[in-house]
């Protein structure tokens, strides 16, 4: 597992990780009040950016839980990306097509649906058999 591309993909999520925290801090250091990311993102989310909550769920889903259980391993590792793809694409012409007020409530359980998504169906942990 040590290979070229596994060093790749760790050394471009350790920057990732490293230019997010520089931008918090730098957010934070300057003089607008309220302009932290999270701030910005409940903001965007409660606008037109809905989708927001359900992208950052399957992630969480994806890379801090996932399940073993075979029975939700769909055939071909591609159909959860196409499907989170395709689902926020659905959310963004909503988001811009039909006004609605976007509540904490609403805002959490698409949060939980898209945390549940990437823990059943776009699970890493799969037993990879030979």
């Amino acid at each position: 597992m040590e290979g070229t591309g596994y060093t790749v993909v760790v050394s471009i999520m350790i920057s990732l990780a490293a230019a997010y925290f520089i931008i918090e801090i730098l957010l934070m250091l300057n003089n607008v009040d309220n302009d932290t990311s999270n701030i910005l993102l409940l903001e965007w989310s409660k606008g037109k950016s809905f989708f927001i909550p359900f992208a950052l769920g399957a992630i969480a889903g994806h890379l801090f839980l996932g399940t073993t259980n075979d029975a939700f391993k769909m055939s071909n590792g591609m159909f959860p990306v196409l499907i989170i793809f395709g689902l926020t694409l659905i959310m963004v012409l909503i988001g811009f097509k039909v006004p609605f007020k976007k509540t904490k409530a609403f805002l959490t359980s698409i949060l939980i649906a898209g945390v549940l998504f990437g823990h059943f169906f776009w699970s890493m942990n799969y037993i990879v058999r030979p």
